[in-house]
């Protein structure tokens, strides 16, 4: 007889909206430990880009698992750092949601693209990546920190605090709210960050067991691209603390498509590429290529902002 799976994730509504699908694909019996001291969840006010550490919404999680505490975390994969600690496993790449952005409005507007809003509105995102892009296409609007879960950002849109907020579609979607999606943000202009709309699904690197059960909610596809485009990312030592973006697609001879772009913070200097190769090659092939066009230079000059 099978042991109970111990699951422990974040304890926002999206978190247990993930779990819940996880829950569903694995149909066995469960545990759900709720995991409410992360970084991200009790620091509401500093911009996600200045606080002084990764792992902000995943490392309490994983402590479960080091601490034996629970068999399997569930993680927004997007928020998971590239290193992660060597007693850990990345056992499956849950197949993607929707994976671009989208903007939600408050109520009294009925704008359908970003090139439609006047100048001066206020527009909600803790994504660097976000502001960088915006700026850089339409410096005439006014990007505003927002934080909270994604409940609580709605709120405080519906409220008047901001005229619009950006948010991953498959956060929306994975909350049923698709209603509340005033209009999308094209993937290939806009693209997205590394790894997001993807599931996360780690456990102990020893659980031999635990890794085979998780095995069924591994998407091949999804875990091509994220693996390139993590890797990207990792080369690049970049995180949700820099404004890097991709867009990535499997193609039908087994290798992966990625674009990838770097920008800075007022989005006065961008730097893109693409390449095509074996997912396992492809993240550090087009890092080399954003590295020759200047790449590492806006990286450090970055760093030296924070």
């Amino acid at each position: 007889m099978q042991k109970q799976i111990r699951i422990a994730t974040r304890s926002s509504a999206l978190a247990m909206a993930q779990t819940n699908y996880v829950i569903g694909e694995l149909k066995q019996e469960f545990e759900i430990i709720k995991v409410s001291n992360e970084v991200g969840d009790v620091n509401l006010q500093d911009p996600l880009y200045q606080m002084p550490t990764v792992g902000v919404f995943t490392k309490q999680v994983e402590q479960y698992l080091l601490e034996q505490k629970a068999d399997v975390a569930v993680h927004s994969l997007k928020d998971l750092p590239t290193i992660i600690d060597a007693q850990l496993y990345l056992a499956a790449y849950t197949k993607f949601e929707q994976r671009g952005d989208v903007v939600l409005l408050n109520n009294k507007y009925n704008y359908k693209s970003l090139s439609e809003l006047p100048e001066g509105f206020k527009i909600g995102t803790s994504s660097l990546r976000r502001i960088a892009t915006i700026k850089n296409r339409y410096p005439k609007l006014n990007l505003i920190n927002i934080r909270g879960n994604l409940n609580t950002r709605i709120q405080k849109l519906d409220e008047g605090q901001y005229d619009a907020i950006i948010l991953a579609k498959a956060g929306i979607l994975r909350l049923g709210l698709s209603e509340r999606i005033s209009f999308d943000l094209e993937e290939k202009e806009f693209l997205y960050a590394p790894a997001q709309a993807a599931l996360g699904i780690q456990c102990r690197k020893d659980d031999l067991q635990t890794i085979a059960r998780l095995q069924i909610l591994n998407d091949i596809d999804s875990q091509k691209r994220c693996v390139a485009e993590r890797m990207f990312l990792n080369l690049l030592e970049g995180g949700c603390r820099l404004p890097i973006a991709v867009y990535s697609e499997c193609r039908e001879d087994g290798q992966v498509y990625i674009k990838g772009r770097v920008m800075a913070v007022d989005g006065s200097k961008v730097i893109e590429d693409e390449a095509l190769d074996h997912f396992e090659k492809v993240g550090q092939i087009l890092c080399e290529k954003i590295k020759v066009l200047g790449g590492v230079e806006l990286i450090e000059s970055l760093k030296q902002q924070k």
